[in-house]
């Protein structure tokens, strides 16, 4: 989809790398899955397609989890608000879609069995123009 689109905007913002470790000289954001040999902070996103009555536009939810381990919450702060900053409003360019508009949606810490992980979930409603769809309207 455009995961790869994703990891451009969330890596290439200094204020955010700043708050990640790095993995394989690059911020520790991740798609899917981390590997396991990354260290916290990381981020992992994951984009969902949903189905819709129109064909011509495409809906997904990116879902985006904060990852930290007996930190500082006040950096897991920071890097939650500067993530929900790049990506709320944001408009990515992709070939296979016109103009990707994301939206924040939801966002809230996850319990964990260990009081001293940080867990930060959000959500984010993107929608989506159909390139050949678009084209042939």
């Amino acid at each position: 989809m455009f995961e790869s689109a994703i990891i451009k905007l969330l890596s290439e913002d200094d204020t955010l790398a700043s708050l990640l470790t790095v993995f394989d000289s690059s911020p520790a954001i991740f798609a899917e899955r981390a590997p396991k040999a990354a260290m916290t902070p990381f981020i992992i996103f994951k984009i969902d397609r949903s189905s819709n009555e129109c064909p011509a536009v495409q809906e997904f939810t990116v879902l985006i989890d904060l990852y930290d381990y007996d930190k500082s919450r006040v950096n897991s702060n920071k890097a939650i608000e500067r993530i929900e900053f790049l990506l709320d409003r944001a408009e990515i360019e992709h070939e296979r879609y016109s103009k990707i508009r994301l939206v924040f949606f939801a966002g809230s810490y996850v319990e964990e069995t260990d009081p001293r992980d940080i867990h930060y979930n959000m959500q984010f409603l993107a929608r989506a123009g159909r390139k050949k769809w678009v084209q042939q309207l």
